[in-house]
């Protein structure tokens, strides 16, 4: 069927006469079917805008609630910056960069939601490793040195001490820790006992590497300051000293034979310090008598 010519009082699409609306001012006026897509193109973009606002608005609120401060702080930082700030600016090698906008974590305190980062305290130098206390007062005499036993203590065969300080009875391993008992002369005047050494005194002795402590007195009887360890001695020795070699375990002729082997004029350091090389161990035992060194000193 041929298609009728256009007539813009007739609906071309339906083929129907269009419906005719009164107007506000009671005249009557023809809308034409035309109309309608533009009406509803009206119709969409306003739900369309509607929903864009929509949205904006909850990003905003939310980022508000998130961090309130941080939001108005970029808010302030684009209407400071304004359009100029996004300009293109010439990079070092000739391209253009953009300025990135500032971060609010770079202008902002660090939230409860991260964590501080850890201060550090000034590194403090590490404290020198401290030497042993050094006794005050060491000082090296010549001495004359001798040995009693286990076989010719008073009385003999005991271990007995008359001073004791260390060791209730005489021993110890030469260590400066553990020092070896020794015997010095004493002098009774007026009913009292007076050594020649204060009761606790260290030696050292380089030719035996060992450290000594007076625990014994040397000399009997009531005038102990006539006899031996008190007086008896000759030049260039200054005192007397009478160290226990031990013996237990040994025998008679073995100690004695060791105590002769260490009797001579003998280096001995007074309140020596405590880190000089030893041998630790009796004097003599089991093993035999000890070696001897000389008066050379060497540290541990």
């Amino acid at each position: 069927m041929p298609r009728p010519p256009h007539d813009p009082d007739h609906d071309s699409i339906a083929g129907r006469t269009p419906t005719v609306l009164p107007t506000s001012d009671g005249l009557a006026g023809h809308r034409r079917e035309a109309s309608r897509p533009k009406l509803r193109r009206a119709i969409v973009c306003a739900i369309g805008v509607s929903l864009l606002a929509a949205i904006g608005f909850t990003v905003a609120t939310r980022e508000f609630r998130a961090d309130p401060s941080a939001a108005r702080i970029r808010e302030d930082n684009r209407a400071s910056r304004g359009d100029a700030q996004f300009e293109a600016t010439p990079g070092p090698s000739g391209t253009s960069t953009v300025p990135a906008t500032p971060s609010p974590s770079s202008s902002q305190s660090v939230t409860s939601s991260q964590s501080a980062p850890a201060t550090t305290k000034p590194a403090t130098a590490n404290a020198a490793p401290t030497e042993p206390t050094m006794p005050t007062g060491q000082r090296t005499i010549r001495a004359f040195i001798t040995g009693y036993s286990y076989f010719d203590n008073t009385p003999a065969g005991s271990v007995d001490i008359s001073n004791p300080v260390i060791h209730q009875s005489a021993a110890g391993m030469g260590t400066y820790a553990d020092p070896i008992t020794v015997a010095v002369g004493h002098s009774i005047v007026n009913g009292r006992d007076i050594l020649d050494w204060p009761t606790g005194t260290r030696f050292y002795i380089p030719n035996l590497r060992r450290y000594f402590i007076v625990e014994d007195t040397c000399g009997d009887g009531s005038s102990p300051q006539n006899g031996p360890c008190h007086s008896g001695y000759s030049a260039p020795a200054t005192t007397w000293l009478d160290i226990w070699i031990g013996g237990k375990g040994g025998s008679t002729s073995g100690s004695d034979a060791c105590m002769n082997a260490i009797t001579d004029v003998w280096d001995v350091l007074v309140n020596p310090w405590p880190n000089y090389a030893t041998a630790a161990g009796s004097v003599y035992g089991s093993a035999g008598c000890t070696k001897q060194y000389g008066n050379a000193l060497l540290l541990s």
